[in-house]
C-alpha cells in the first residue's frame, strides 16, 4: 500500500512540475487540484444527499426571476467566450486550424485565448447551478445519473485543459459549445416570457439539429487526426474527444429520430416541458440541461 501511495504521490508531483503551464499559473483555481475536486465532492453531496433530504419536508422554491438573470448571464459569458475565442484563434496568424500541438506560445492574442479558456472552465463551474436549480425547485426527475456524470465530469474535463493544453486543438470544443449555449439559454430565456413557445416543435427540433451539428464536428475534428495521424496531439486526447462526440451524437440522434420521424407515424410520442423550458422524462434530450455537451 505504501509503494502505491508513494507511486501515486510521484506521478502526481511529476505531471503538475512538468506539465504545468506557467501562463495559467496565476489564474484563480488553476493551481493545485485540491479546490476544484472539493467542488466536486460538495455538488455530488448536496444534489445526491443533502439538498433531497433539505427538500423533503419542503415546498419547491419559486426561483424565476433568479433563473431569468442566470440565463441572461450565461447568454452574455458564452457569446463572450465564443466570439473572443473565435478571434485570437482560428482568426489568429499564429493558431494552426488543421492542428495546432500543445505549446506555451506567448502572444497577444494567445494571451485572450488563454483567458476565454479560463472563463469557459469556470462556466462550467457556474453550471453546476443547473442541478442546484432543481434540487431547489424539487424538479428530481431532471437530475438524473447522466446529468450529474456530465456537469460534474465538465468541471474535471475544464480544469485538466486550463491547466495543461490551453490554446491546443481541443479548443475548438468549447467555442462551439459557447455557441450552443447561447442558443439554448436564448431559449430558456425567451420561453419565461412567452411561454407559448415551450410547445413549439419548431424550436425544439431546430436546437436538437444545432446540437447534431456540433457533436458531428467535433467528431471531425478529432477523428481525422487520429486516423491520418498529421496533428502532433496526444493520441490519447484526440482518442477521448472523439468517442465522447459520437455517444453524445448517437445518444441525440436516437431521440431526434423518435421525437421528430416516428411522430409522424404515431400520435402518441409527444414532446413536453417543465415551467423552465426543459422537458419531461418522455422527451428528455433536445434541451435538457441535463445532458448538453460542454
Amino acid at each position: 500500500m505504501a509503494l502505491v501511495l508513494r507511486y501515486l504521490f510521484d506521478s502526481y508531483t511529476f505531471y503538475f512540475r512538468e506539465y504545468n503551464d506557467p501562463r495559467v499559473e496565476h489564474f484563480p483555481l488553476l493551481g493545485s487540484p485540491w479546490p476544484v475536486l472539493l467542488v466536486i465532492i460538495l455538488y455530488l453531496k448536496f444534489c445526491c444527499s443533502w439538498g433531497p433530504r433539505l427538500m423533503e419536508n419542503r415546498k419547491p422554491f419559486c426561483l424565476k426571476s433568479v433563473m431569468n438573470v442566470y440565463n441572461f448571464c450565461q447568454i452574455l459569458i458564452n457569446l463572450y467566450i465564443g466570439v473572443v475565442g473565435l478571434n485570437n484563434s482560428y482568426f489568429a496568424n499564429d493558431f494552426n486550424r488543421l492542428c495546432e500541438p500543445i505549446n506555451q506560445k506567448v502572444s497577444a492574442s494567445r494571451g485572450k485565448l488563454i483567458f476565454v479558456s479560463y472563463l469557459y472552465f469556470i462556466s462550467k463551474i457556474v453550471d453546476l447551478l443547473d442541478t442546484i436549480f432543481f434540487v431547489l425547485r424539487k424538479k428530481n426527475n431532471q437530475i438524473t445519473f447522466l446529468h450529474i456524470y456530465h456537469h460534474a465530469g465538465m468541471v474535471a474535463a475544464t480544469y485538466v485543459f486550463s491547466k495543461f493544453i490551453s490554446g491546443s486543438h481541443a479548443t475548438l470544443l468549447g467555442l462551439i459549445n459557447s455557441y450552443v449555449h447561447v442558443i439554448m439559454y436564448f431559449y430558456y430565456f425567451l420561453t419565461s416570457f412567452r411561454p407559448e413557445l415551450k410547445n413549439s416543435l419548431w424550436w425544439k427540433k431546430h436546437i436538437t439539429q444545432v446540437q447534431l451539428l456540433q457533436f458531428l464536428i467535433l467528431m471531425v475534428h478529432f477523428g481525422l487526426p487520429l486516423l491520418l495521424g498529421y496533428c502532433d496531439y496526444p493520441k490519447a486526447i484526440l482518442l477521448i474527444g472523439f468517442t465522447q462526440n459520437l455517444f453524445m451524437f448517437i445518444l441525440f440522434a436516437d431521440f431526434y429520430v423518435k421525437a421528430y420521424f416516428k411522430k409522424r407515424k404515431s400520435s402518441t410520442v409527444t414532446v413536453t416541458q417543465n415551467a423552465d423550458g426543459s422537458p419531461l422524462e418522455s422527451a428528455t434530450i433536445s434541451t435538457d440541461r441535463s445532458i448538453k455537451h460542454s
